[in-house]
This record gives structure tokens, sequence and C-alpha cells, in this order.
């Protein structure tokens, strides 16, 4: 055997290795594509970008709260939830203790809500004794993102304002 009829058997050896590896890297490919369209997640909470959108909405305007209405100590925050399904959303609340009744509370962001921008999404949420059935919500642009403004009652006597976007600046649902 010379060295011709050994290249000669190499090369198919080296043709089909070439030929596992590119195979390989676009299955890999394919299942990283499929992975990311499964989360659906355009980008993660650890990402600058997801840092700054949180700031941007920890800084989004709300409507003052009623007379009356305190926050309650620690009651504040924001977060990005990356867990949360196909979204990351990102979220900033505050918690309220307030001696009225939902009824006032409903009365005051129905109408203050509008005045700092907010359309309304639905229709006035209707109570029981002593509870919201349903939350209050309203959306506006916010820097290019589409935003939600959610009013809820986490407790009696006890409510909650949140600010949501999802960071792929889809609209968020109520």
């Amino acid at each position: 055997m010379n060295a011709t009829d050994s290249g000669r058997r190499r090369l198919p050896k080296l043709l089909l290795g070439a030929a596992c590896a590119v195979a390989l890297a676009l299955i890999g490919g394919l299942l990283y594509g499929a992975v990311k369209l499964l989360t659906g997640a355009e980008g993660q909470c650890d990402e600058p970008k997801s840092v700054e959108h949180l700031a941007q909405v920890s800084a989004v305007a709300v409507p003052p709260a009623p007379v009356g209405a305190t926050p309650v100590p620690d009651g504040s925050g924001a977060e990005c939830l990356d867990d949360s399904g196909t979204d990351v959303w990102l979220v900033a609340d505050t918690y309220y203790t307030y001696d009225g009744d939902p009824h006032q509370v409903i009365d005051h962001y129905w109408d203050a809500a509008p005045a700092t921008g907010w359309k309304a999404t639905g229709s006035r949420p209707k109570i029981t004794p002593g509870f919201l059935l349903k939350d209050m919500c309203f959306h506006k642009e916010v820097d290019g993102k589409q935003t939600l403004l959610r009013v809820s009652y986490s407790a009696q006597k006890e409510y909650f304002v949140s600010v949501n976007a999802v960071l792929d600046g889809s609209r968020p649902d109520c």
C-alpha cells in the first residue's frame, strides 16, 4: 500500500467527520432556536437592558393615592420576572392601607388615572362589600413601550398599585 492509497482512505473519513460536525452544529442551532421560541422571552432579567427597563418602569408616574391612603412600610418594590411563562415582566408596585371602602378607591383612580394619561381597560370593576372583585386596569405608552397600571385589593383595607411592562414591548394584559 502506498501513500496515495492511504490518503484516499482518509479522505472519506475526513469528509464524514466534517459532515457530522456540520450536522451537529445545525442541530444545536435548531435546538437553541426552539428553546428560545418555547420560552418566548426576549432577554432575561440579568441582562443590562432588563435592569434599565425596570428602572424606567419604576419611574413611571402613577396617579397619587387617595386622601387617607397610607403606604405600607416596606410595601414598595420592583422586580423582573422571567420565570412566569413566555414573557419577561417588569413590575413596580406599592401597597397601601386605606380605611375607606373600595368604592372610594375605584372612584379615585377611575378619575385620577385618565387625568395623568392612562386609558381604562374594560369597564369599572364591581365590588362586593369590602372587596374589589377584579383588578382595575389602565394602559399607556411609556418610552415606546406598552405599560399597564393595575389597582387591586390584596386584603380587606389594603390595596396595591402596580406598573407592569413586558420586556419585549408587547402589550401586557390585565
